[in-house]
């Protein structure tokens, strides 16, 4: 089994904790130390119970917190090696492990496999956790599929995605054109459209839970991303349980199995 809860998710912050066979582990760390000590406790841990920390990418929105997170304590770090460089200033006694994409790393019963995610940062990441046949993707902060996440992706029970903007709340949102056009294009972030389409291409009977993520407040609404979502696993008719993760309150446990897949007819 592996079971995930997000501690806060949107354009102003995001952390993620995970756990399987026993081990935990932390996605990012884009809110204050005290709020990730808050939601860990929340979910009946202790921050010295985490195995180790992974990132997606430099953003502060994704890893403020982690200068006083590893003050008490060296923190074991996952991440690209050129992220290392940014947040080795930020975490000097943090212990690296360099990942990369398509290579999978154990820690504990976890086997967390890096896969390239479009953005404009250094070297930023995806992932796929597992443990004992249970799989669970991580998708975040992204402005296109890029042709490898299909692959990794297919079959997993459960989906952590993003779902960044309403492209008309953008337009209108009073941002310049210029910060438009990065949020909209290649390197900036998924429309809940984006969304949409990538579940008509991997969604399965078998995907179990998909929590929607990375919801800007200026330029989309929990309403909207979810009604655009629901639309679409109405469409394909599938049983996966959805859910919309927020900035201010944590998602509680999430917890995902093998089972066995029921048969619809289409």
């Amino acid at each position: 089994m592996i079971r995930f809860s997000v501690l806060a998710s949107s354009s102003r912050g995001n952390a993620t904790v995970i756990s399987g066979g026993g081990t935990h582990v932390l996605v990012d760390t884009g809110i204050s130390a005290l709020r990730i000590r808050k939601g860990l406790a929340e979910c009946g841990l202790h921050d010295s119970e985490i195995s180790g920390v992974f990132f997606t990418h430099e953003h502060q929105d994704h890893v403020c917190g982690l200068g006083v997170l590893s003050k008490k304590r060296a923190l074991n770090l996952y991440c690209s090696r050129y992220l290392a460089k940014d947040l080795r200033g930020m975490a000097p006694n943090g212990v690296f492990t360099y990942v990369e994409p398509g290579q999978a790393v154990q820690v504990g019963a976890l086997s967390v496999t890096p896969f390239c995610v479009s953005h404009d940062a250094a070297d930023p990441l995806g992932y796929v956790f597992e443990c004992e046949g249970v799989r669970l993707g991580y998708v975040t902060d992204t402005g296109i599929i890029m042709r490898e996440m299909p692959a990794m992706l297919a079959g997993v029970q459960g989906l952590y995605l993003e779902s960044n903007y309403d492209p008309e709340m953008l337009e209108n949102s009073g941002r310049t054109p210029d910060l438009i056009r990065r949020i909209s294009g290649r390197w900036g972030h998924l429309s809940n459209g984006q969304a949409c389409d990538f579940i008509r291409t991997i969604g399965h009977p078998g995907l179990q839970h998909l929590v929607l993520a990375h919801i800007s407040p200026e330029c989309n609404t929990p309403a909207k991303a979810t009604a655009a979502m629901r639309a679409t696993l109405d469409e394909l008719r599938l049983p996966t349980q959805l859910h919309c993760a927020r900035m201010a309150e944590r998602l509680d446990w999430i917890e995902l199995g093998i089972t066995r897949v029921p048969k619809f007819e289409y």
